[in-house]
């Protein structure tokens, strides 16, 4: 990224913060005007004495559990419109008592996923969230096989589809498992850099624009509506504060002001334009064939009961292919990489030293922990660390690890009552068209943003970006109709059915495609580390690190007490060091 002919490296960038919070002359200058590199311990020490509470200090309960639930705030909207999006793949779009099974499985594996990563895995304050990496495989997956045979009164006619997600998201996880347990994590960064992430990332929003539009299409006024609502908190009134009473027993009652737009950006445009809806239906402005109408929810409701409990094979056996393993290889790196990046910010944020290489296999080993009790379980969509609950630790300065488990109980509470979930599967269809528009969108900056490691002005780099992008949205587009036409699908099929589901899989996956052919590309022509961005991040990984400090936060427990007692653990690439 550059600014005033000056490019930042991505440690200036995080001490330094972003460009719009960056004050150029406050930044330390040496007398050639070269930015002047102060130690790293100096910089951690001075980030500690600025948080309110680090990850290995800890707020009064009370206050952990407003904190707690403002991280789980922050995650809510996302989280829950994984399983809303899924719904149509599955054959379960309008049925909101079986979505709403979905969306409770979702918050009680994310939330236990959360407890896993955060005390077991990495042990740095990060929430586990649903991705989207993995929607757009499941997506691949459960193309072959189009909705339209099911009847309304069959209400296990999904969970085949289901099934078939779930096995196949336990077997990947288990190579994410063996990635993490062998120490093989950094074999693969060394070859997949800033390029292909951002071809991957980026093709994930841009490849679900189709996505979007059949959603907002449904009354474009409520979607737009909703993306007006949404930038309004999000943006224009993020730094406007609003007064909040509170208690202490030093002060009594007194008055704070505290900016809660951008926090609550998504729960009060949802929160506006579904009252919205709610009053033309009930005052028949919708037709009654308008998608934008809401539900009478009293069935589906008496229906749901007020407790649910997932439990694993919810929804019979999971089942496994071939094709739909290779497709979640591809979701399973994607989601590597990106909460290895997630384990570098978060650890700058909370006052801890940037994690060692056995922290990062323990993390995602715990992470395939969790993504295989969610594929046993049932929601279909693995899990990964979740970039915004880590810009809400800079924000509020507090990186406690007990806020996160506050938060992860919030996550257990609300995915444990059943009624919960069919109220938001209930959602008017625009409602969600809106929310695509936004968050699709946010997808592919962010895959974008990681270009400011890259040469831009290098040739080798704009045709690789360009060319990989440009296949990886034109395939997708081409192969979709050919496999919804039985006579088409004839014309592209081998005659053996393994080989047929592989290709289907890969073809109607963009994010697969673009990655390969950047990573190939990007491997292959010849280019500097710094022409490819990869100094950059090399950068984040050759920091100083307080030995002791490192210690006090990254050591396991349970694992130093094993270690300690037989010696030769010591040796696995995961335990501590």
């Amino acid at each position: 990224m550059e600014e005033s002919g000056v490019k930042y490296s991505p440690v200036e960038m995080t001490r330094y913060g972003s460009l719009e919070e960056r004050d150029d002359n406050n930044i330390p200058l040496k007398e050639n005007g070269e930015v002047e590199q102060e130690t790293e311990l100096d910089e951690l020490h001075n980030i500690r004495k600025q948080m309110r509470f680090t990850v290995d200090t800890n707020p009064p309960w009370p206050i952990s559990f407003i904190l707690g639930m403002q991280q789980y705030l922050i995650m809510f909207g996302p989280t829950f419109t994984v399983p809303v999006i899924l719904a149509p793949l599955l054959c379960i779009e309008g049925d909101a008592t079986e979505t709403g099974k979905v969306i409770n499985t979702m918050f009680v594996m994310c939330g236990l996923s959360t407890l896993i990563q955060t005390f077991f895995g990495t042990r740095l304050p990060i929430i586990q969230s649903g991705s989207y990496v993995y929607f757009a495989v499941a997506a691949g997956i459960l193309s072959k096989n189009p909705c339209g045979d099911e009847t309304p009164e069959d209400k296990t006619h999904w969970h085949k589809r289901m099934a078939e997600l779930q096995g196949n998201l336990m077997l990947g996880s288990v190579l994410q498992m063996f990635l993490g347990a062998f120490g093989l994590v950094g074999i693969l960064l060394k070859v997949i850099g800033p390029i292909t992430i951002t071809v991957l990332i980026s093709l994930i929003g841009l490849c679900l624009a189709g996505v979007a539009a059949n959603n907002a299409s449904a009354h474009w006024g409520i979607s737009i509506g909703m993306v007006m609502f949404i930038t309004l908190f999000s943006e224009y009134l993020k730094n406007v504060p609003v007064p909040v009473p509170s208690y202490s027993k030093s002060n009594g009652w007194e008055v704070k002001w505290i900016k809660v737009f951008s926090t609550l950006s998504i729960i009060l445009s949802l929160a506006i334009m579904w009252s919205l809806c709610a009053i033309f239906t009930v005052t028949d402005v919708f037709p009654e064939d308008s998608p934008a109408r809401t539900k009478n929810l009293t069935e589906s409701l008496s229906n749901a009961n007020w407790f649910y409990f997932p439990y694993p094979g919810q929804f019979g056996t999971p089942t496994v292919s071939l094709a739909g393993f290779v497709g979640m290889i591809a979701g399973v790196i994607a989601g590597m990489v990106e909460s290895i990046g997630d384990y570098y910010a978060c650890a700058k944020l909370s006052g801890a030293p940037p994690p060692p290489k056995y922290v990062l296999n323990r993390g995602i080993l715990m992470e395939g922990v969790g993504c295989f009790l969610t594929g046993m379980c049932g929601p279909g969509i693995g899990v990964t660390s979740y970039s915004e609950n880590i810009g809400a630790i800079g924000l509020t300065k507090v990186g406690s690890r007990r806020v996160i488990l506050c938060s992860a109980i919030f996550m257990l509470i609300i995915g444990l009552i059943g009624k919960i979930g069919v109220i938001f599967a209930s959602m008017p269809v625009p409602i969600i068209g809106g929310m695509y528009l936004v968050m699709f969108g946010i997808i592919a900056a962010v895959g974008i943003a990681n270009l400011q490691f890259v040469d831009l002005t290098s040739s080798r780099n704009v045709f690789i970006i360009g060319v990989s992008l440009y296949i990886g949205l034109v395939v997708p587009m081409w192969s979709g109709p050919v496999y919804a036409d039985p006579v088409k699908k004839a014309t592209i099929s081998t005659g053996v059915d393994v080989i047929d589901q592989i290709v289907a899989v890969i073809l109607t996956s963009g994010m697969i495609i673009g990655a390969v052919i950047a990573c190939f590309l990007d491997n292959t022509i010849p280019g500097t580390d710094d022409e490819r961005g990869m100094t950059s991040y090399k950068q984040a990984t050759d920091q100083a690190v307080d030995s002791a400090l490192a210690r006090r936060i990254y050591h396991e427990p349970l694992m130093e007490m094993l270690a300690t007692k037989f010696p030769v653990l010591r040796k696995l690439p995961f335990v501590n060091q």
